[in-house]
């Protein structure tokens, strides 16, 4: 059977609008179609996929249980067995950060605040499709926006669709890169729509697929919301980092090599930062305007202050967006948000008193910051 062919099947008709041949390898071809007739083809094609997976045949392992899922959306045993596989197509992060409400009201506010009758919206990054459909209720005449995973593309259309808006909004299943203007988007944008950070800030590749848009996707001057993405952040203390992730004696035996290992970027967890004490005064470490393109690469010095006494153990880092005429998100400890503070774990912990400094390195590559601390206190400021 040539790798174009339908894969038919008596038994399951739809198995071919669900799974195509030629989208598998030529090694995992021969397994699907000697299932193709079996009375419990879905939980068979379920177990393939795990066993495609522990082969590291990914993209076999994922197409097979999309396809099992679908043939059975309602067997609990094939979403059981295919649940590792299927949950990387829409990560966990997607369910917190559609229950942010401070970050779901300031989107609402920035785009009632920017929408003018007649705008056309682009959006990179759909998820479950709630921006672009605050953008059509802020007043959009149409939304176009892209979703690079299938599965969760299809999810937003039915979202859309359950919510009457199916005529105003256009989800287009591609990766940004891929989107042809004057095919997948008629014309340019007259406004783009993002959230594409991540705990880092630009873990989700911000920069690059703004300066994209921007391009490719939008009219000159056409507003972006957030305009403006920015690193913020203070020393701390009370980070509990040398108690839970750093080893000396234990049981009589001296771990200390050990500690090669220790971790010095953290999660500050789900308490938003707050059980940490702020030493220093909030700053901005590191901010990027959208509008303009950034440096493949670049780092400066920054000097933190201590404005109270303290042990400081480590620099904590936070997010800002800012859409403009005083639009603005922050994460900033004690507010918990989707976005989790990080921890920046200093290598040896320092007793300041108000006026001393501290010195650190702010660096980023495009894709991840990178915060170094200075070898030695800095002294007075």
């Amino acid at each position: 059977m040539s790798a174009t062919a339908a894969l038919e099947s008596r038994a399951w008709p739809a198995l071919a609008a669900v799974l195509h041949l030629g989208e598998l390898t030529p090694a995992a071809r021969p397994f699907v179609v000697a299932l193709a007739e079996h009375p419990q083809l879905p939980q068979r094609l379920a177990r393939l996929a795990q066993m495609l997976r522990d082969r590291e045949q990914r993209k076999d392992a994922l197409l097979v249980a999309a396809a099992a899922r679908e043939l059975a959306p309602h067997d609990i045993r094939v979403r059981v067995l295919t649940e590792w596989i299927c949950r990387r197509q829409a990560p966990l992060w997607h369910f917190g950060i559609v229950h942010d409400q401070l970050r779901n009201e300031t989107y609402a506010r920035a785009l009632r605040h920017h929408v003018r009758p007649g705008m056309t919206v682009f959006e990179i990054g759909t998820g479950t499709g709630i921006l672009a459909m605050l953008a059509v209720q802020a007043g959009a005449q149409h939304v176009y926006t892209c979703e690079m995973r299938e599965d969760v593309a299809a999810a937003a259309r039915a979202i859309v669709a359950r919510n009457g808006m199916a005529d105003r909004i256009t989800v287009i299943s591609r990766n940004a890169r891929d989107v042809k203007l004057g095919v997948d988007l008629p014309e340019r944008a007259d406004l783009f729509v993002s959230e594409i950070v991540d705990n880092t800030l630009l873990g989700e590749h911000v920069l690059p697929l703004t300066e994209l848009a921007r391009e490719r996707f939008l009219k000159p001057g056409a507003p972006l919301l957030p305009w403006h993405v920015a690193a913020m952040g203070c020393l701390v203390s009370g980070s509990k980092h040398h108690e839970h992730y750093r080893m000396d004696t234990v049981m009589g035996f001296d771990l200390t090599p050990f500690n090669r290992f220790s971790p010095l970027e953290l999660n500050a967890g789900k308490g938003g930062g707050g059980n940490v004490e702020m030493l220093s005064e909030p700053v901005e470490l590191v901010g990027f305007d959208l509008r303009h393109d950034a440096p493949a690469e670049a780092s400066h010095a920054l000097r933190l202050v201590a404005s109270q006494e303290g042990r400081a153990e480590a620099l904590m880092r936070w997010l800002r967006l800012d859409f403009g005429d005083g639009i603005v998100f922050e994460n900033r400890p004690p507010q918990q948000s989707s976005w989790d503070p990080h921890l920046h774990i200093l290598p040896q912990a320092r007793d300041l008193k108000p006026g001393d400094a501290l010195d650190v390195e702010i660096g980023h590559d495009r894709s991840r910051l990178y915060i170094i601390p200075a070898a030695a206190d800095s002294g007075r400021a």
